[in-house]
């Protein structure tokens, strides 16, 4: 089992801009080296065509910006369908700019997107389906991401000697192991975040609301540049800390609070997510710095556990955890995860947000930690710097 010792900290090493003087993060390679992965992953899985409404797995498999909707969005945000071999097409709200702006897809294959959870639109995808691909779609095996009633009726009546399978565990699989320029693009997002932590702790005193907190936080961010946040972000203080609370609301931080933070920006489509707790004015309490003390041991006690050649079900059922935490990459909450009924091989290149599980007591406050890692070949690469101290 690994242990401490097999723990590397790093840090980002160079800022968010591309530059001619040293070697950032290869744009071509990294779009290139996920096709080829998602590709892979269909051959593995003897899929002929694959259709992704997830937008995460259309920005992994062809690069395309998407828009990060407050809602679930069938079939707008984009939809891609990738063959096993040849160009993909892509049904997508502003087919115009898509077509001028991203020249590795041809200009023909843009079109403009259907509601996939109505009926009648699923029956025109159909027809632009047998249009792009012809009748190899109908005697295919196509794998689906995620689909809708609407999208099972009619996509088995009109093609009815099609085979469907799970194209979500296929996305899984050819996403959990990062390359090099994805790992760069993690790290990049952590300093994101990190940076709008900073700007919210620089505000923490008596009188802010959470909410400004979170303003302060998504300020920093966009400054920065992130694309998104990794969820509308967590601030709980007092009360609202213990049990734990996964939103932020208008709440007053009161003098002696302690504060729980949960950020996370995205840099070229790459999340950051952690999480520290503070203290609002003056010293913490005996009890407020016990709560830490533990919440830090719990977390020191996961990290220096995980590492190559090892499952998260062997891990959780020696420290007596249901969960150590989520999968984490272009999407912020993505699988494979590290929870007790994961029974699968750490592998190096997999990437995790790791979570102490939330501690608390009533009159004292809650306490949750968040970092992030890489596996490696040896251990873990934790690349979340910032401190845990309360002050």
């Amino acid at each position: 089992m690994p242990h401490d010792s097999s723990i590397v900290r790093s840090a980002t090493t160079f800022g968010p801009m591309q530059t001619d003087w040293e070697p950032r993060v290869d744009m071509d390679r990294l779009r290139t080296e996920r096709l080829s992965r998602t590709r892979a992953a269909m051959a593995d899985a003897g899929v002929d065509f694959l259709i992704e409404l997830r937008a995460e797995n259309a920005r992994y498999s062809t690069g395309i910006k998407r828009l990060y909707w407050p809602t679930i969005q069938l079939g707008g945000g984009p939809l891609v369908v990738l063959a096993a071999e040849g160009d993909a097409a892509v049904w997508i709200i502003d087919p115009d700019y898509a077509a001028r702006n991203i020249p590795w897809i041809p200009d023909d294959r843009f079109h403009t997107p259907y509601q996939m959870d109505i009926e009648k639109d699923v029956n025109s995808f159909v027809d632009d389906l047998l249009h792009y691909f012809g009748s190899a779609i109908e005697t295919a095996r196509i794998g689906v991401d995620i689909w809708s009633p609407a999208m099972h009726d009619v996509l088995c009546a009109r093609l009815p000697k099609a085979r469907w399978v799970n194209g979500q565990e296929l996305m899984i699989n050819a996403r959990r192991i990062k390359t090099a320029d994805e790992i760069k693009c993690l790290k990049m997002a952590y300093a994101i975040s990190e940076a709008g932590m900073q700007a919210a702790v620089d505000i923490l005193r008596p009188g802010v609301r959470e909410c400004e907190l979170v303003g302060e936080c998504f300020r920093a961010m966009w400054a920065l540049g992130t694309e998104t946040t990794q969820c509308s972000e967590v601030v709980n203080s007092g009360p609202g800390a213990h049990p734990y609370r996964r939103f932020h609301t208008d709440r007053i931080v009161q003098h002696g609070d302690l504060v729980n933070m949960d950020f996370g920006g995205c840099f070229s489509g790459y999340f950051g997510d952690f999480c520290r707790a503070f203290v609002c004015g003056g010293k913490p309490t005996q009890a407020q710095v016990d709560l830490l003390k533990r919440a830090y041991d719990l977390q020191m006690e996961q990290l220096g556990a995980l590492g190559p050649g090892v499952s998260p079900a062997e891990i959780c059922a020696k420290l007596g955890r249901r969960t150590l935490g989520h999968g984490i990459g272009i999407s912020a909450f993505e699988g494979p995860h590290l929870r007790a009924i994961d029974d699968y091989e750490l592998l190096p290149g997999m990437t995790f947000s790791v979570t102490s599980p939330p501690l608390g007591e009533d009159g004292v406050g809650g306490v949750h930690l968040e970092d992030e890692i890489v596996i490696t070949e040896t251990g873990i690469d934790l690349y979340s710097t910032y401190p845990y101290t309360l002050s």
